[in-house]
């Protein structure tokens, strides 16, 4: 009775063992496949999140570059070389006008002056890169019913590769002008001479 007692145990111990292996190995397997199809759902979760980013990447607008600018402001070596070679033209009516003697000496010695003009085609007119125009007291021999302005205005569309500076005494007057839009600059006729010395480099540097 004891012999069969004891098989019999032995049995039941090793039928309850196997139930524990398979039992085992089942949720082995479970938690296994629970495991890759969580890590088969990050993957895919990444890869939709990477194609998402690449997308607004790919679609977004290029940042625009601004321009950098290329001019350069003049060196001192550039402006003793205007100096030389630049021909500056007043026409004005007034013979003491005192600007002119001042660039002379301060290193412009291709100005001079003309009370008036008597056709576009003489000679200092002809020669000069910069001409400056008094707005009152010229182009009368030319008959400019606008006098200065009307000349400036003449002179730019004749000659449009040359520098027309017009200026004045005057506070007020037109405004509007053609010859004001159409010159390369204006400035009063009070402005100290370095504002005229920075005017024939401003334009002549453009």
């Amino acid at each position: 009775m004891s012999e069969f007692t004891l098989d019999t145990t032995e049995k039941i111990v090793s039928v309850i063992a196997g139930f524990f292996t398979i039992g085992g190995a089942i949720l082995w397997r479970l938690r296994k496949g629970r495991s890759e199809d969580t890590q088969a759902g990050n993957q895919s979760t990444a890869s939709s999140t990477t194609n998402q980013t690449v997308t607004v990447t790919v679609g977004s607008p290029p940042v625009p570059q601004m321009a950098l600018s290329t001019t350069q402001p003049p060196t001192s070596k550039d402006v003793i070389e205007l100096k030389r070679t630049s021909q500056i033209l007043f026409i004005d009516d007034d013979r003491g006008f005192k600007i002119v003697g001042i660039l002379k000496k301060m290193g412009w010695e291709n100005t001079k002056l003309v009370t008036d003009i008597s056709s576009l085609e003489q000679s200092q007119l002809l020669a000069a890169d910069v001409i400056f125009v008094d707005i009152q007291g010229v182009g009368r021999i030319m008959q400019y019913s606008d006098e200065g302005l009307g000349l400036a205005l003449a002179i730019k569309r004749r000659y449009p590769a040359k520098k027309v500076v017009i200026y004045s005494a005057e506070e007020k007057g037109a405004r509007f002008h053609e010859a004001l839009q159409e010159a390369d600059y204006s400035l009063p006729k009070t402005a100290e001479p370095i504002r005229f010395e920075d005017t024939i480099v401003r334009v002549l540097s453009k």
